[in-house]
């Protein structure tokens, strides 16, 4: 089973500026849509467009959190597992105008020791051989203390952990020992301390990486595809020049398809391949994709050693 972990949780909400942006006046937007979600639940969201069941832990709260509830209920292929936290989760406003996009996130409630307590023990809910997928960011009164205790549950339990965090220090992630990690290449630089790591020299940083525990490191580059590394050596995938339209959740529906793929398959070039097809086909459009989207996306995408 695969369970995924949504610290601060959100609704995004997409609106489409008709004129130029204006300052200190009022703009007025169309096309509006509202989509539950933060990092875990996004990738709870791809698996279930693959047939792929998912067990969502999630911390909610206030009519914000209502709602992001709601709509993942309807989903057959997802467990929700609510963690109540007092306040409302936050909504993160994406404004777009001109081919370019104006993004005010919120920050979310503050989740005490209570809240802390109660997601450990839905945690200790993963058995062995189960993988639990740590994504986005951490909700105010969590720190990186709180991460390892997390990623230390998991590991008792013996199951996998898979961590795909923006703000995370390199000795935490090495104290986590994840399974899998999905960086990008700005991320990568910032692990490893080293602003001259590029395109080209990922293969070392992704084998430094693995030298401190890594097992998996599945490096996002955006229009130029991404690359694999793991214990069988590197894959790259080669993906066409897909119109960008949309930024929010390309990455987590890339790390969904490849997981779930290889966990079900086990097959590492197929899961690329799925991992790129997912990740296109969310950059494609405003609007939620279908599997059959990502069908299509993946007849486009190849894999080489």
């Amino acid at each position: 089973m695969i369970y995924t972990l949504t610290l601060n949780p959100a609704i995004d909400y997409f609106l489409t500026i008709n004129d130029q942006l204006m300052v200190d006046e009022v703009n007025r937007g169309s096309n509006a849509i509202f989509k539950a979600g933060g990092k875990g639940l996004n990738v709870s969201k791809i698996l279930s467009l693959l047939n792929i069941k998912s067990k969502a832990i999630v911390l909610l709260g206030g009519f914000t959190g209502d709602f992001i509830r709601s709509e993942f209920e309807k989903d057959e292929n997802i467990e929700i597992l609510t963690v109540k936290v007092d306040g409302v989760n936050r909504i993160n406003m994406k404004a777009h105008y001109d081919k370019k996009a104006l993004c005010i996130n919120g920050d979310g409630p503050l989740a005490d020791d209570k809240a802390k307590k109660a997601l450990l023990e839905k945690v200790s809910l993963i058995r062995q051989g189960d993988i639990a997928v740590i994504s986005g960011s951490m909700m105010k009164g969590f720190d990186e203390n709180d991460l390892i205790d997390i990623a230390d549950r998991i590991h008792a339990q013996k199951g996998k952990v898979v961590i795909d965090m923006e703000k995370i220090s390199p000795e935490t992630l090495k104290r986590c020992k994840p399974y899998l990690i999905k960086p990008n290449l700005y991320e990568l630089q910032i692990l490893l301390n080293d602003k001259g790591i590029t395109k080209e020299n990922a293969k070392e940083a992704i084998a430094r990486l693995r030298q401190e525990g890594v097992e998996k490191v599945l490096l996002s580059l955006g229009k130029d595809g991404a690359l694999l590394g793991d214990e069988e050596g590197f894959l790259y995938l080669v993906q066409p020049n897909t119109v960008l339209v949309n930024k929010v959740g390309a990455g987590d529906a890339m790390l969904a398809a490849f997981l779930g793929k290889l966990t079900e398959t086990g097959d590492r070039q197929l899961a690329l391949r799925y991992g790129g097809a997912a990740g296109n086909a969310v950059a494609s459009r405003l609007e939620d994709i279908d599997g059959g989207l990502i069908e299509e996306y993946l007849n486009r995408m190849s894999v080489k050693e």
